[in-house]
């Protein structure tokens, strides 16, 4: 068996016994796929923020970083994607990435010509709006250790932000698209990667490719490949193509169990 083999079992091992001493499997709860959302918005310095409360039990030192995909708050689905994760016992901040101008939720992904509007929402912009954000929860929410979720184009705003010093501390993605090899060997501290069998966005390559870079790197981190499961399957699927429900509920438990071993 070579060492890297022995060093990936041991930080799978030590990943379940943590899991399992701070929080039961059973625990975990459901990912809501319908409903209406339980989160409320505040404007803070002029961007519109999604608060997602936890129970009275929750711990109140650390939150979960909600950066979403192109669709924004206004995606039914990303708010109860946030409040499952508050129910998971977590604080979740999801910020309004793009100031009123999230691609429309009418239009499917696939058939989207981005260009023009990813000029309106460049890369300084959507770190300024992050890094705001972080400083919020921080400064003015007396929150320790933060978390970052990131989902398709959020994917990418995650591993920036878990470099070193730049605030979170600990990361999950799921189909990211935009992440560059950079991004990925600026990583600091646990990363969860969530993918798809059926993302061109995030396909066989730069799986791979992830996967060497945090091997070499010696990082702490997961990757979980899902059949059958599209680009943007852990927020918007089919819910009747069983492949595509199974990898948006595991991959939700994926996440919370990462959370409960590392945050």
């Amino acid at each position: 068996m070579t060492m890297t083999l022995i060093r990936l079992l041991t930080v799978a091992l030590v990943g379940v016994a943590s899991v399992l001493a701070k929080k039961p499997a059973s625990s975990c709860p459901a990912v809501s796929n319908e409903g209406t959302p339980t989160g409320e918005f505040k404007n803070v310095s002029g961007i519109q923020i999604y608060h997602s409360y936890p129970g009275e039990t929750a711990n109140a030192s650390n939150a979960i970083l909600f950066i979403s995909d192109i669709y924004g708050v206004p995606l039914l689905q990303n708010k109860l994607l946030a409040d499952s994760l508050a129910r998971a016992g977590y604080l979740v901040i999801f910020p309004d990435l793009f100031k009123g101008d999230a691609v429309p939720v009418s239009s499917p992904e696939g058939t989207l010509n981005l260009t023009e509007w990813r000029t309106r929402h460049p890369t300084e912009e959507i770190d300024s709006i992050v890094a705001s954000t972080i400083t919020y929860i921080r400064s003015e929410l007396g929150v320790q250790r933060i978390g970052g979720v990131g989902y398709c184009f959020g994917g990418k705003y995650v591993p920036r932000f878990l470099a070193d010093g730049k605030g979170i501390d600990v990361g999950f993605i799921a189909h990211p698209s935009g992440l560059l090899a950079t991004e990925i060997q600026s990583i600091a501290g646990p990363i969860s990667i969530a993918a798809g069998e059926l993302d061109t966005a995030f396909n066989v390559t730069g799986r791979r490719a992830a996967e060497d870079i945090l091997t070499a790197k010696n990082t702490t981190y997961q990757t979980t490949l899902y059949a059958g499961a599209p680009h943007g399957f852990a927020v918007r699927v089919d819910l009747n193509i069983p492949r595509q429900k199974y990898a948006k509920e595991s991959s939700f438990v994926q996440a919370i169990r990462w959370f409960d071993a590392w945050l």
